[in-house]
């Protein structure tokens, strides 16, 4: 069996260029943007076609080692790609399996391998590739991990913008939903950036707001208290009827603070 096996590796080693033109030629016809990366998927095929053949003659331990290499490095190298997708890698894994498996079918009949050998090679092959297919995606999920935050943050700080509308006074509408990680952004953003600006007036325009419930109106009181003890003005446009119950709900009002049911009003007022 032992030699049959290594035999068997060799072969597939040998032929690892032919091989993999096949699934290239599969992977083409099925992703024109794989197509244009031929030149770079190519060799990493022949590669990975020879690491799955050695794998088979290894030991668990260094067949592991080796496997998490090949798919650390590789996975990184391609989840820099904007045009290749993880389901695209993905959808390639059985062309690895039918390819090797149709070569070992020829190959153990030809040698009289028993149904128990070919169990075990077959077993041997299926690790080798699911072992791979993990390490290999493991990249890509740091990656869009890592890209996911950075859009998640860039579009928290485009959710706070400041429009001036004169040298003293300016305007901060508030869209959509405001949890933790946005409130913390309001808090550092509209303090700096209405600092900066050496703002006198900031209307704040809550008209927008999609929910407004304790958590959001107290994140709200923060920043009033906050931009007061700059020197900055906070007055309130688009109390709207929910916004107005909620605030008695809690028993609470504004205070010293302006409000208007819209920025018309406001902009009003300042002038």
């Amino acid at each position: 069996m032992e030699t049959f096996l290594l035999q068997f590796s060799k072969k597939i080693v040998e032929q690892a260029p032919q091989l993999a033109h096949v699934i290239t030629e599969s992977q083409n016809e099925r992703y024109f943007a794989l197509k244009r990366l031929e030149h770079e998927l190519y060799p990493m095929r022949i590669e990975l076609i020879k690491l799955y053949a050695n794998s088979l003659v290894m030991d668990d331990d260094i067949r592991i080692s080796e496997l998490n290499s090949w798919g650390e490095k590789a996975g990184s190298e391609f989840a820099k790609y904007s045009t290749i997708t993880l389901d695209m890698i993905l959808r390639e894994v059985p062309s690895y399996r039918n390819i090797i498996g149709t070569v070992l079918k020829h190959d153990a009949i030809e040698h009289g391998v028993d149904t128990a050998g070919m169990y075990d090679i077959v077993t041997r092959l299926d690790s080798a590739v699911n072992d791979l297919t993990y390490f290999f995606s493991l990249p890509f999920v740091r990656h869009e991990s890592e890209r996911l935050k950075l859009s998640q943050s860039m579009i928290t700080e485009l959710s706070v913008p400041i429009v001036s509308i004169d040298d003293v006074t300016a305007i901060l509408p508030l869209i959509g939903t405001i949890d933790h990680e946005r409130s913390l952004t309001l808090q550092e953003r509209v303090l700096l950036e209405a600092s900066e600006l050496q703002l006198k007036t900031l209307v704040i325009d809550l008209s927008g707001l999609q929910t407004t419930d304790t958590f959001v109106v107290q994140q709200l009181f923060h920043l009033f208290d906050a931009l007061s003890l700059l020197g900055i003005q906070p007055i309130v446009s688009g109390i709207s009827p929910v916004i107005a119950q909620t605030l008695v709900s809690l028993d609470l009002n504004f205070g010293q603070i302006k409000s208007f049911a819209s920025m018309k009003q406001a902009l009003a007022y300042i002038k």
